[in-house]
């Protein structure tokens, strides 16, 4: 009799990690909303078998409820869960009217956004706290460029040490974190603004036929940390040779 092959079944959530932009209560209230709407309306469900409370008092009937079989199907119904995680917002207090006569999540979820540094460590943090620690896969992380830019990518060399010991740190705390890649190898047509611009380790010429391909400074950095070398940014420079430069983008 043949042996069963037994797979894993997970889902992937994208999402920021959100900090209050002030130390006002309305502002980190604001900031549990904004997990409950981006993360917690589909982790909620997956691990207590029910929308965020935040959700249920802000949205009212708009939002579907679930039923007892529904929830107990629902709950636990998963192996791991994959992130893709870019970076963090900071989050305003928006107070919006229940009574507008068009809202949606973005009204609902009543917070105004303003861009800040990420904070990878963080959301692994809240993800442990919050929903029981279950096994986490960061499918997507990278450093959006504009395509033709330098090939001496120092902002994505930095970004990836950075993000990578992020994740070391949450890992080093408890965080149930198994695996991690960044976004992405190469260059190629991004959902948002297709080719305007690039999170690959490697520039693609599109211009070429043949669609050359060139190794980025960030290619380098992240090939000698993956075969457990330590490369200090003062170091980084020297591993650049006479093909791998900024020439190369020119015809």
């Amino acid at each position: 009799m043949q042996e069963k092959q037994h797979g894993l079944v997970g889902f992937n959530l994208f999402n920021y990690w959100f900090v209050p932009l002030t130390n006002t209560t309305e502002d980190i209230i604001a900031v549990q909303r904004a997990n409950d709407f981006y993360f917690g309306w589909f982790m909620h469900p997956l691990v207590y078998g029910d929308y965020p409370r935040s959700m249920k008092e802000n949205a009212g009937s708009r939002l579907p409820a679930f039923t007892s079989s529904e929830s107990k199907q629902v709950k636990g119904s998963f192996d791991f869960i994959g992130l893709n995680f870019y970076n963090a917002m900071s989050v305003k207090d928006q107070p919006s009217s229940l009574e507008m006569e068009h809202r949606d999540p973005a009204a609902d979820m009543a917070i105004e956004f303003s861009v800040t540094p990420w904070a990878l460590k963080g959301l692994l943090e809240y993800v442990k706290e919050a929903y029981g620690n279950p096994p986490i896969y960061i499918h997507e992380n990278g450093q959006r460029t504009r395509q033709n830019s330098s090939l001496e990518d120092w902002p994505r060399v930095k970004s990836l040490n950075a993000y990578i010991g992020s994740v070391l740190d949450a890992i080093r705390n408890g965080s149930n974190t198994r695996g991690y890649f960044t976004w992405s190898f190469m260059d190629l047509f991004e959902l948002l603004d297709g080719y305007e611009s690039c999170y690959g380790l490697y520039y693609v010429d599109l211009e070429d036929p043949s669609l050359r391909r060139v190794p980025k400074l960030s290619a380098k950095w992240y090939s000698e940390f993956l075969k457990g070398k330590y490369v200090d940014f003062s170091e980084v420079i020297q591993l650049q040779d006479a093909s791998f430069s900024d020439a190369q983008l020119t015809h």
